[in-house]
């Protein structure tokens, strides 16, 4: 009895045999980057969906969602794939310019139930409060400058006074009173980029007697070098901010429109960044370009070098134009030179 029903097991139906390798892999594991994709899709739906200006076709909408239930079944192929594929080019055709990196890098997102933070409002952070650094930096520097430039001015006219009243002693004493006031202030004002140093006095000078201070070898040194210094102020250092400044509000006013059209992504970042560069060289170009006499500091020379900041493309055009003109004039030349 035993052996009967021993033989009838063992003559009986074999067992299933188990999946092959290709199909155990493909049930337990699936690629990741179709995954991706699908996830991709459902969120440029989702943005769509949310904005009301698109009208997506029933068929990539239903072709993407149905993916993510056939994925995880044995009934994938390449058929899926090539469906998903095509429903998800259309899709990314039709949302252009805004991206599945934009809206990730400009939408808010929920990590672990709390809403993370995007790259853009990181990135306006920052560009935002080193705008406010440079502007508090600039009027600082323009103030100064302005400051020092109308002490020079003070003591160039004072000393011409002194020269020229000496018939009236009242109008003498006046002018030698502010002489030596913008002269003690010059002294301070220098002695901000001397950081706190000043010049020696030279042996004629202790000969002078006080009230004659615009005879001694120490009032022309503080002259002359307030002079040098407000020179390089408004050649070079000021036009370098002007356009630093400019470069920095372009680049605040495209993220807020690229914030605004959800067309922010991580890589316009260094275009950023070299942004500023070339403002910074815009502006100083500028100054070279532009050298107003001294004292002329009307607004034209500066807001030309916020403007070079702000659209380096005009500028840099305009060189290369230039460059380009020079060089179609240089074979010319050559041709009508006699042998």
């Amino acid at each position: 009895m035993g052996t009967n029903a021993f033989s009838r097991l063992s003559s009986g139906s074999a067992a299933p045999s188990p999946p092959s390798g290709s199909e155990q892999s493909r049930s337990a594991h699936h690629p990741t980057e179709t995954q991706t994709l699908i996830d991709d899709g459902i969120r440029l739906l989702h943005y769509v969906a949310r904005s009301g200006d698109l009208n997506i076709d029933p068929e990539i909408a239903a072709g993407i969602i149905n993916a993510q239930s056939n994925l995880n079944s044995r009934h994938w192929g390449e058929e899926d794939e090539t469906r998903l594929l095509s429903c998800y080019d259309k899709l990314a055709s039709q949302v252009w310019p805004v991206t599945v990196e934009s809206i990730k890098a400009v939408v808010p997102n929920a990590v672990n139930g709390q809403i993370e933070s995007p790259r853009a409002n990181r990135t306006i952070i920052w560009y935002r409060r080193y705008t406010v650094f440079t502007l508090i930096i600039l009027l600082i520097v323009q103030v100064y400058y302005l400051f020092g430039y109308g002490l020079t001015q003070s003591l160039l006219q004072y000393t011409t006074s002194v020269t020229s009243a000496q018939n009236s002693p009242q109008l003498t004493k006046f002018a030698e009173n502010n002489l030596r006031a913008s002269y003690r202030l010059l002294q301070g004002w220098n002695q901000v980029w001397m950081l706190g140093h000043d010049f020696e006095l030279a042996p004629t000078d202790r000969k002078i007697p006080p009230g004659k201070e615009e005879a001694t070898i120490h009032f022309a040194t503080h002259l002359i070098a307030a002079q040098s210094v407000l020179q390089m102020l408004q050649n070079y250092i000021l036009p370098l901010m002007y356009g630093l400044l400019g470069a920095f509000i372009f680049v605040l006013r495209s993220l807020l429109q690229q914030v605004r059209t959800l067309t922010y992504t991580a890589s316009r970042e260094i275009g950023y960044r070299l942004r500023l560069t070339l403002g910074c060289l815009a502006g100083l170009i500028t100054g070279w370009l532009l050298k107003p006499e001294m004292g002329a500091m009307t607004l034209s020379p500066m807001a030309l070098a916020f403007i070079a900041g702000y659209s380096i493309e005009v500028l840099f055009s305009a060189l290369d134009r230039a460059i380009d003109s020079i060089r179609k004039k240089a074979p010319e030349a050559k041709d009508s030179t006699p042998p």
